[in-house]
Parts: C-alpha cells; structure tokens; sequence
C-alpha cells in the first residue's frame, strides 16, 4: 500500500538511520527506494545491505528529478517520501494513513525538529529559527496551503493527475506540486504530531543551502533587493534579539551573516544568468 522513498541529494552519513527508521514503521512498506542524486559515500553499500531497491543517477539532476523518478517508480496508491537527513516515528505512516482516508487529502506532514543529540551552535541556530522549535505551534490537524517534503505521505494518483514533480526544478519543487494539487482543489494536511526528526549536523555551508531553499521561492517574483532587507529585517528583530537573550553571540553572527550570503549568492546567480545569455 506505502512505497518509501529516500531522495540523496548529497552525500549522506545519516542515510543508514533513514531506512531504519522506515522499515520500523508499524505498517510494513511495500518497498524503499532509494534515489542517489549524486552521493559520494557509502550510500549505495547501505541501500544494497538493507534490500533497498536502488535507482542511481548517472550525474546529479536536482530535487525535482529524483522526487518525480520516486512517484514514476512506486508500485502502490501512497508514497511516503522522507529525506536522507531525516528520521521518523514509527507510527508516521500508520496516522498519516488515517488523514488520507479522505480521498479530497493529497499529502499529509506535520513539523520537523532537531534530533536531541544535535547541541553544536549551528544546530541550536537551525533549531531556533529555521524550525523554530521555541515558538507555539497549532495542535490541532489543519489544511495547509504550502506542501514540505521533509517527510510526508502523498496520494500518488493525485501527484499524477496534476503533473508530478517539474523535474526541471532543483529546489522549490515541493513548493510547485503543491501549487498545483491546490489548483485542482485537492487538500494538504498537517498534523503537529507527524514530527521529522533532522539527524545531520550542519555546517555552515549546508546551513546556507537550507537557508537559501528555505527563503526561495520557485516563481522568483521577489526582488533581489527586497527579499534582502526583509530577511535582514527578520534576522535583526526576531532573530538577532532572541540570541542577545540568550547570550547566544555564535548565533547571533550566524544571524546576521546569512541575510548577506543571500544577498551575495542571488547577485552572482543573476550575473551569472546575464553572462550566459549574452547580455
């Protein structure tokens, strides 16, 4: 009934503890796939010793390719697809099956924090204001109007009828399908008690693509200018005041720091795109 599939999109030493935490789920999946996008460790040695069944890229092809190769080659009505940074309780399947029980629901997720083994300050940074972990979030069971691939159940038929993933797009492509599911008035759910747990420890440049991914939009509507002084405006009263409060100064350089990498990393995109155009 329930095919996982585990995306790599870079080399991941956490992979192992991904297809654990799938195979101890309280309804036994159907299969796991495993996606190599481009990993450069043991991934594959790992898929091949839990019986994973192993779809392996020549090159890497993005987020939006390996998510729409996940759909195409699963064999069952639902797809619970859980990153390979990512683990799960393992009753995620079984609650998340009870939401989809109601045809009009296409995916269902809930939150994701940080594995409390993770106490190193960039961990603490994502954890406060990447997840943000500290602040109240709603308990009850709600319709939500972005979908986030983390770890979540989709009803495949649905993923099918609008278009499945644009293999096209390398980031934000969870953001496209949802679009397009909420197009076709199919619903998203999110139930707070459906929790990803985050097992790898970033580092400073990794925190910067998540940053980065999680400040893109994939209709690029926003100016370069703008999104930089609303990130920086978020970061300098919300963030930045939460880690002089703690006493946090490692979080607060990272505070501040991230708004520029954004600013510098979007302005060289630009020049870059200008330059292979001709302009």
């Amino acid at each position: 009934m329930v095919t996982g599939v585990i995306p790599c999109f870079n080399s991941e030493e956490t992979v192992e503890k991904t297809i654990l935490s799938l195979k101890a789920q309280t309804i036994t999946l159907h299969e796991i796939i495993v996606i190599d996008d481009g990993s450069t460790d043991q991934t594959l040695n790992i898929a091949i010793k839990y019986r994973c069944r192993i779809i392996s890229l020549e090159k890497t092809l993005g987020r939006g390719h390996a998510r729409m190769l996940g759909i195409c080659e699963s064999n069952t009505p639902f797809v619970l697809f859980c990153d390979s940074s990512n683990v799960i309780d393992n009753r995620f399947v079984e609650r998340a099956l009870q939401h989809l029980s109601d045809h009009s629901v296409s995916a269902c997720f809930g939150r994701i924090v940080n594995d409390q083994s993770l106490q190193d300050p960039i961990s603490i940074w994502r954890s406060r204001h990447l997840f943000r972990e500290c602040e109240p979030c709603r308990c009850d069971i709600h319709n939500v109007d972005t979908l986030i691939t983390y770890a979540v159940l989709l009803r495949k038929e649905h993923v099918i009828k609008v278009g499945n993933f644009n293999p096209k797009l390398k980031e934000c492509e969870d953001q496209d399908l949802g679009d397009k599911l909420l197009n076709h008035k199919y619903k998203l759910l999110s139930d707070p008690q459906l929790i990803a747990y985050s097992i790898r420890k970033e580092s400073i440049s990794t925190l910067c693509l998540r940053y980065r991914r999680w400040h893109t939009h994939y209709k690029n509507s926003q100016n370069i200018i703008a999104q930089f002084f609303s990130t920086l405006k978020t970061s300098l009263i919300i963030f930045a005041r939460q880690d002089l409060q703690d006493g946090s100064f490692k979080s607060l350089f990272i505070s501040i720091y991230l708004p520029f990498y954004l600013l510098f990393h979007d302005f060289w995109l630009t020049i870059r795109s200008s330059f292979k155009n001709g302009k």
